[in-house]
């Protein structure tokens, strides 16, 4: 085994024997990697602290061309605490873009940009006003998903091409759904809707949300952080992401993180939902 040095984001943590524990961590440079940590459970493990929401510097020892290795020592360089007004709400969007990282990466698969822009996502979830997040976390999972080769078509019918008219200029006269075919992967027009053999899984996007959500695929994190978007609104894009996700990814599980944010919709009316 060869030290490998580089730096990390804990994606998930699971016991591996009473003292030890297996880390995934997303790396820049090597993408997605399983460390074993031997004692980390010990209150006097000497390795570091591997802290989740947190940018680590990381030794580990490798073998050629494995996914899987050992710690070696880990250094936190940037932890986020989340410890400004609205922390639950902020655990919980941070919560929901590790988890679907962890579900949509595979081992040894590069992705830079993703890596920067969910440190960047991490930084802005710690320090911006709360009532910026749900905008915020919208434009990243569509950020993240288009990097990672699942962008959905929201500007023209994926049957027949025609541009679907922009709902924010509609809002008034339009008030029937756009439909979004999970399959095809966008929006579909009713004629090519009808035309369509057998059964379709559609899921429909009120005109205004259409049309933020198309802002939102052109936008950068502070342009989509200014964004106006409730949590109901976001409850309703992350359904139809999702649903986009465990169709075209086929490895994307249930998302726990997700359930508390139908509780925040619900509950939390700060957030302007």
């Amino acid at each position: 085994m060869a030290i490998h040095k580089t730096e990390g984001i804990i994606l998930s943590t699971a016991d591996w024997s009473e003292s030890s524990q297996t880390l995934t961590v997303f790396t820049p440079d090597r993408g997605k990697l399983v460390l074993i940590v031997k004692g980390s459970r010990q209150l006097n493990g000497k390795r570091g602290r591997p802290l989740r929401f947190a940018r680590l510097e990381i030794n580990c020892y490798l073998r050629e061309g494995s996914e899987s290795g050992y710690l070696s020592d880990v250094e936190p360089v940037e932890v986020f605490m989340f410890e400004k007004d609205g922390q639950l709400g902020r655990l919980t969007f941070a919560s929901g873009a590790i988890e679907l990282l962890n579900n949509l990466l595979t081992a040894l698969d590069p992705q830079p940009l993703c890596y920067q822009i969910t440190l960047s996502f991490l930084r802005m979830t710690n320090s911006l006003d709360k009532k910026r997040l749900p905008g915020l976390f919208a434009g990243y999972i569509l950020r993240l998903i288009s990097l990672l080769g699942f962008r959905p078509n929201l500007v023209g019918c994926v049957g027949c091409g025609k541009e679907i008219a922009e709902a924010a200029d509609n809002s008034k006269q339009q008030t029937a759904p756009i439909l979004f075919s999970i399959e095809r992967g966008g929006i579909i027009c009713e004629n090519c809707r009808r035309s369509m053999a057998g059964q379709n899984q559609m899921v429909g996007l009120s005109p205004q949300l259409h049309g933020k959500l198309s802002e939102l695929m052109t936008s950068s994190l502070e342009e989509a952080s200014q964004k106006a978007i409730s949590l109901k609104e976001l409850n309703e894009a992350v359904d139809m992401l999702t649903a986009l996700l465990k169709y075209h990814a086929g490895t994307i599980r249930h998302l726990k993180s997700f359930d508390f944010l139908d509780k925040l919709v619900r509950a939390v009316k700060t957030y302007g939902g």
